[in-house]
């Protein structure tokens, strides 16, 4: 039972020593991380498609007004007799506005066709115009589908850029996330090292009788707890890796064995947040997609509600042919005095359904505008948070680099004090751990300021993140 297990072991520790030295490590910036989200992420690719998705919408609803041909064909013979052959063929032209303009031709012979049907063997083409004169004659079905859709390609095209936006800011904080743990990182391995040879020293000292054997515990007890701090950030710096790698996509898929070494540092960018912040906030302009979206979704429900006014309107469309009547040639000869002509009127008594539809369509378009309206007013309330925060951590940088100068001096001065004997490794620990926390602590105000600026480009909606 115990050979197995340490057999278990031995299998364990190969694997993660395996997956350990398999991994290949990799150079990275934040420019060319960022190329990398827009590029191959996709959740990027389905923000594209969201944006095409609108483009095709407006091109299809130009088809509405394509012109079509239609034609019907009837023929019946019956004991050797021809009794009809009625043909009826035309290209209907649609306009902008509610007409439509009509080419056609009509056919019809027979020894019983219905007189109304029937026409000279030459036929009898027309050429005519469809009107909509109340209901229909500002805005239609087919004209507001195709208004709305033009409305729906910056909708989507807000919606690709929210997408994006998310996207971007989720990343970028990943990213910074990461810095922040490598900073960590080589703060707790500075602080080691110190450590380490501190204890060594103290050790050689010891054997020769120079110092307390005491003393070595206690330098060993600070080694160990330097030591078990540096583990759980080298812990962190995986996980973080790990996340990273989600957003890094490469073409196809992220690789889950590939270590990141940065090209900058989380200091770096500290200075460039530090430069770029006025021009974030007083100079970039406030140009949120979710804004945007709101306002084209805006203009799509007032489109629809400009047609359920209209519908309210009595139905009354003519239809007016100019015939053609030549047999002695082919040559189509129009005329004033043949024509056809009609009227078709129609009108709902209670009209119920166009008057509810349309207080529809002014509620929603109220309710859209209200939520513009609370949307805008939250935004700018957040803008207005993150710009009296950066002021606050501005004042908490300044104090926090303050802490680190005089605990670096205090440490210096304790030391001096140690090699003189006038000290103990107790109260220079102490000391030293101080110095470590405050700078762990202004590492952590300069990844606060860090993250604020980004929450800035977020709120704004610039989607420029390099800083």
């Amino acid at each position: 039972m115990r050979k197995s297990k340490i057999k278990v072991l031995i299998i364990v520790f190969g694997f993660l020593f395996f997956n350990c030295f398999s991994q290949t490590t990799v150079l990275l910036s934040y420019d060319a991380y960022l190329k990398n989200v827009l590029e191959n992420n996709p959740i990027s690719k389905r923000a594209d498609n969201i944006k095409q998705y609108g483009e095709l919408q407006y091109k299809a609803s130009k088809g509405n007004f394509d012109p079509f041909v239609s034609g019907t064909y009837e023929n019946k013979n019956f004991n050797g007799s021809n009794y009809y052959s009625i043909l009826n063929s035309g290209v209907k032209v649609p306009l902008f506005t509610a007409q439509n303009l009509k080419v056609g031709y009509e056919y019809g012979v027979g020894q019983n066709i219905n007189p109304e049907q029937y026409t000279s063997s030459y036929g009898l083409p027309y050429v005519g115009l469809e009107l909509g004169l109340l209901q229909g004659m500002f805005i239609d079905y087919r004209r507001a589908d195709l208004l709305k859709s033009k409305e729906y390609v910056n909708y989507y095209s807000a919606e690709k850029n929210i997408q994006l936006n998310n996207l971007l800011y989720e990343s970028s904080l990943q990213y910074f996330d990461w810095l922040f743990s490598l900073k960590q990182l080589a703060l707790n391995n500075y602080f080691m090292d110190l450590a380490k040879l501190r204890l060594i020293g103290i050790e050689s000292l010891a054997n020769v009788g120079e110092r307390a054997a005491m003393d070595t515990v206690e330098a060993a007890i600070l080694y160990q707890s330097r030591l078990l701090d540096f583990q759980s950030a080298k812990i962190e710096i995986q996980k973080q890796n790990n996340e990273l790698a989600m957003y890094n996509w490469q073409t196809n898929a992220p690789s889950a064995n590939e270590l990141y070494q940065p090209l900058d540092s989380l200091d770096l960018y500290f200075e460039k947040a530090k430069n770029g912040i006025i021009k974030q906030l007083y100079q970039d302009s406030t140009s949120n997609p979710v804004i945007d979206k709101y306002n084209s979704f805006q203009k799509v429900l007032g489109i629809d509600a400009r047609l359920k006014k209209e519908m309210i309107k009595p139905k009354l469309n003519v239809n007016y042919n100019l015939l053609s009547y030549n047999p002695n040639s082919f040559s189509p000869v129009y005329t004033q005095n043949n024509y056809k002509w009609g009227v078709d009127l129609s009108f709902p008594l209670l009209l119920r359904r166009s008057r509810n539809e349309y207080k529809m369509a002014k509620v929603n378009f109220q309710s859209n505008s209200f939520e513009l309206a609370n949307k805008t007013n939250e935004l700018d309330f957040k803008l207005n948070t993150l710009k009296q925060t950066i002021a606050i951590l501005s004042e908490q940088l300044q104090n926090a680099e303050r802490s680190v100068k005089y605990n670096r001096l205090l440490v210096e001065a304790e030391k001096l004090k140690f090699n003189n004997g006038e000290s103990s490794l107790f109260i220079l620990n102490a000391r030293e751990n101080k110095w470590l926390e405050s700078e762990l602590k202004f590492a952590e105000y300069k990844y606060k300021f860090i993250k604020t600026s980004i929450s800035i480009v977020y709120l704004k909606g610039t989607l420029n993140y390099q800083l």
